[in-house]
């Protein structure tokens, strides 16, 4: 009787694990969060130039400037 090594440990050969495919997902959508806030925070730096379109969303150039200058990894 010959079996497979990896089957013989339990180990699955095609597809990732369960918890690996979690692990990725996570891994995935944590870089979408931040290359969203990369790009919203570069759009407020320009929107920082004109004090009447950050009256419009309800901030002042500090506040703006200060939220602009945050690394992307930061909420």
């Amino acid at each position: 009787m010959s079996t497979h090594p990896a089957k013989a440990l339990g180990v699955r050969r095609y597809g990732a694990r369960p918890a690996t495919r979690l692990t990725l997902s996570r891994i995935l959508s944590t870089f979408g969060i931040w290359f969203a806030r990369s790009v919203q925070r570069r759009a407020l730096r320009e929107l920082a130039r004109d004090v009447r379109l950050l009256n419009d969303i309800g901030l002042d150039r500090q506040e703006a400037l200060r939220e602009a200058t945050k690394p992307f990894w930061r909420q």
